[in-house]
């Protein structure tokens, strides 16, 4: 069975528990992730509920810099009539391809503490969650109004065959440019989705995904203040939240892989077509993240020379 076949038993799910009522704030259980500085915890927090949030990860200013160039970048492609528009009503945007957007977003997908002040800590989690070398799948603005947001539950390694191994094979996070919590459309979570008591993952054939919906904690609201960043497991599932309160939540959503596996979001195509300016711009991580370089330049085996007379 495909793992999308699976995640067919959640179609209209998202929907019908928003609309009536049972859908909590993760702060309602004292027990999920709260936002922390401290690594064990957050590493603790990521093996048993699939996801963690790093505490203060952007200063208010870092927060404001993001924001404003996304909303002028939003703006700019709704004149042109090419601002990709994800909810009925224009209620939502995705902002695509940020990394050619803005030395501002570069700077935060390569965790400088310049534009995240907690960006290392994120990095050497995501380093311990994948590896070393890992690549960038892709880095989007979200914008989310009154009323837009909602998707159906899924998984960020669908497009992967099964079985899987007991480990993910990346991470999506999202900087919180707004606070996060069921009203302002916080992103849906099933805590504890990803993996069973045993430590194989959870997401398999024949398994009753329902139960872990069904069961408690459920499908929670992620609650995090402004300048959280949130470090999710691919294998968990979730999905966007709606928003109901008044106003908009912003966030910018990074997806990350182990490097030996072609990105598994394909909404960015940004390394087929980076400007020669932008290009000029870019750092060596950036361009290995993108996947613009070689990853691995030393030759394996009877392909490596072992000295210059094998040249010959």
């Amino acid at each position: 069975m495909s793992a999308g076949r699976l995640l067919k038993q959640f179609s209209g799910l998202s929907k019908e528990r928003m609309k009536s009522g049972e859908i909590r704030d993760s702060r309602d259980f004292d027990y999920l992730p709260n936002p922390s500085s401290d690594e064990e915890q957050l590493e603790a927090d990521f093996v048993r509920w699939g996801y963690c949030l790093v505490k203060d990860a952007m200063s208010p200013d870092q927060v404001r810099a993001q924001v404003d160039r996304l909303v002028e970048q939003a703006a700019a492609e709704r004149r042109l009539n090419v601002g990709i528009m994800t909810s009925a009503n224009d209620r939502a945007q995705l902002v695509n391809n940020l990394v050619l957007k803005g030395s501002v977003f570069r700077d935060a997908v390569e965790f400088k503490e310049l534009a995240a002040q907690g960006g290392p800590t994120v990095d050497r989690l995501l380093t311990k969650i994948m590896g070393e070398g890992f690549g960038l799948g892709c880095a989007h603005g979200s914008i989310v109004h009154t009323g837009g947001g909602l998707q159906e539950l899924h998984i960020d390694q669908g497009g992967m065959p099964l079985p899987y191994p007991p480990f993910p094979f990346g991470s999506l996070i999202i900087w919180c440019y707004t606070d996060f919590d069921l009203a302002n459309g916080g992103t849906y979570v099933v805590p504890g989705s990803h993996r069973n008591a045993s430590g194989a993952t959870s997401f398999q054939d024949g398994t009753d995904l329902l139960q872990l919906v069904n069961g408690e904690p459920g499908l929670v609201a992620v609650c995090a203040p402004s300048g959280t960043c949130i470090l999710t497991d691919t294998r968990i599932l979730h999905c966007g939240g709606r928003r109901t309160a008044p106003g908009t939540r912003y966030a910018m959503r990074c997806h990350y892989n182990r490097h030996f596996i072609r990105p598994l979001h394909e909404q960015s195509t940004a390394n087929l077509h980076v400007p020669d300016h932008v290009y000029d711009e870019l750092s060596d991580r950036l361009k290995r993240m993108m996947g613009i370089t070689v990853n691995n330049q030393t030759p394996v085996g009877e392909l490596s020379a072992n000295d210059e007379s094998d040249l010959n």
